[in-house]
């Protein structure tokens, strides 16, 4: 029989947590080793087949957890008996868990909430692998170590794939607003219902709030099953593709396993992959000017010259005795006149066929010069491409910078242009998932320098600005980058956050009785017609012009 500070072989220090089980921490006197002693906690009113369903599924965890050895989930090292107290004995954790982190932070930067995803999925992966099903996966069975290595904790509800199943139909078993569709709906689950909680766990570390909330867990569910929650503000466009993916309601539209989620989540660390790939053309430096093949042409029709009559008389007038009675026609032109014009004509013509070889050698000498300075640009934009292709980016801008120089306003030039625009910007987005958003500013301003109509590079300008404060600069930013992008993936990307800004700038008036402040911004949004939010602004601004009584 155990004593009070005593579980089996373990001597229990203190108490530090208590649930639906009790945590000490312990000793293993054996090895000196400090544990995490957890005990099966039965409640005295809990009795027949609750009783024992409730004793099989904490013998179940500890024989899940204990298959798994993996750096980032949490080591069991021993299940055990003591009269009637059954315990589980496991690695004890430093640190704090990810529901303590966030309690405190709020919403973390990108690079953070990143990595400890990616390790999330690693722990996942590999429990899969093992035919275990966590079913639980939130922020309070998330412990985050210092330095920063992450341990998934908590197998008390895991399914075990190869094994019956202890959950009767129908039955429903997790945390609700980190279930998956399936999950509440009583069906089976697999592997694909933890995405789902990996997504929503990633939304919230990303946004600072659940993606799905409400005040019942009514409510909770069916947002879970019907609604789609808005895009966290100022996330990357790649991020949030990667999100909606994981917390899709079809599972079969998720990703199928938790390695496809890690390749993703590690394509903007390790690759430099933001939003769009970056694409060389086919055959850079082929594309070659083709001169017209002929001069345009005047139409000139023959100038007739009228010549004197040889046999006419000449002379004065000559009187005569008697006025014939028909006088002869006088011409109304005189012969000298017509060679006159004629010849003036003749001048002209030439004059004018002069001119116009000046203009045509003119346009010709632009046209080559022009032809020169892009093929000479196109063929440091190849060499730019090659290098950028092999991992030199620096070679590829001191070759991208050679094709501005070389190619001036011509065609080449304006494509290597471009080409720095696009790296610019990239860079923009990888110094936004880190977190540091001064350089990301920094390199979108960059980027507009080369393209003033970069909508990437307006897009990451405004939300650099959005993070470091400078509310009225971001709007100007991501209006930029709404009018220059058509309907491109950053234009769609501003049109939400401007959204967003101007509701809760409505908001912000309201609380503080500015009612017609709070009427402008909701009407800036409903203008806007985002998919996501402009319902939401029309339901505040009827509210305000119908108050309810």
């Amino acid at each position: 029989m155990s004593s009070s500070n005593t579980l089996g072989k373990y001597q229990i220090v203190r108490e530090i947590a208590r649930s639906n089980d009790i945590v000490y921490e312990a000793i293993d006197p054996t090895l000196g080793r400090r544990v995490a002693l957890k005990e099966l906690y039965l409640p005295p009113n809990l009795t027949g087949a609750q009783r024992r369903e409730r004793i099989e599924r904490f013998l179940r965890e500890g024989k899940a957890a204990g298959r798994l050895a993996h750096p980032n989930i949490v080591t069991v090292y021993d299940v055990g008996q003591d009269g009637d107290r059954l315990y589980i004995a496991m690695e004890y954790l430093e640190g704090q868990t990810l529901r303590e982190v966030l309690q405190v932070r709020g919403a973390l930067p990108v690079k953070e909430a990143v990595d400890i995803a990616i390790q999330l999925c690693r722990a996942l992966a590999y429990a899969h692998s093992n035919n275990i099903v966590h079913r639980d996966v939130k922020p309070e069975n998330i412990q985050i170590l210092p330095g920063g290595l992450v341990k998934l904790t908590d197998f008390g509800i895991a399914r075990i794939t190869t094994e019956p199943s202890i959950t009767a139909d129908g039955q429903v078993f997790g945390t609700p607003s980190y279930m998956s569709p399936e999950q509440v709906a009583g069906r089976d689950i697999d592997a694909r219902s933890d995405i789902f909680s990996v997504g929503v766990v990633l939304y919230e570390m990303l946004a600072g709030c659940k993606p799905f909330t409400g005040d019942t867990v009514v409510t909770i569910t069916y947002n879970i099953m019907n609604s789609e929650p808005p895009a966290p503000v100022g996330v990357s466009p790649y991020l949030v593709g990667i999100i909606r993916k994981a917390m899709a309601k079809d599972p079969d539209f998720r990703y199928q396993t938790a390695d496809e989620m890690l390749a993703d989540l590690q394509k903007p660390i390790t690759d430099g992959v933001i939003v769009d790939t970056y694409t060389v053309p086919p055959a850079a430096g082929s594309t070659t000017f083709q001169p017209p093949t002929s001069a345009p042409t005047s139409n000139t029709g023959a100038v007739g010259q009228a010549m004197p009559d040889p046999f006419a008389q000449s002379g004065g007038v000559q009187y005569v005795p008697q006025i014939p009675d028909v006088m002869p026609r006088r011409p109304l032109i005189s012969a000298e006149t017509k060679m006159f014009i004629a010849s003036l004509m003749i001048a002209l013509g030439l004059t004018g066929m002069f001119i116009f070889a000046i203009w045509a050698v003119g346009q010709a000498y632009h046209a080559y010069t022009e032809r020169a300075q892009t093929e000479t640009a196109r063929i440091y934009i190849s060499q730019g491409d090659r290098l950028y292709s092999e991992g030199n980016t620096d070679g590829a801008i001191k070759q991208y910078n050679e094709a501005v120089r070389a190619g001036g306003s011509s065609q080449g030039g304006k494509e290597a242009r471009r080409r720095l625009s696009d790296l610019y910007s990239r860079f923009a987005g990888e110094a936004f998932l880190s977190g540091d958003y001064a350089r990301c500013a920094e390199y979108a301003k960059q980027a507009i320098s080369y393209y003033d109509r970069s909508s990437a590079g307006h897009y990451y300008l405004g939300v650099s600005k959005l993070n470091l404060g400078d509310v009225r600069a971001a709007e100007d930013e991501l209006k930029k980058a709404l009018d220059v992008g058509g309907n491109d993936d950053f234009a769609k990307y501003a049109r939400r956050d401007l959204s967003v800004l101007y509701i809760q700038r409505g908001d912000q008036a309201l609380a503080a009785n500015r009612t017609e402040d709070a009427r402008k911004a909701y009407e800036a949004a409903v203008e806007l017609g985002d998919p996501d939010y402009a319902n939401t602004a029309q339901v505040k601004l009827s509210s305000l012009q119908n108050p309810s009584p």
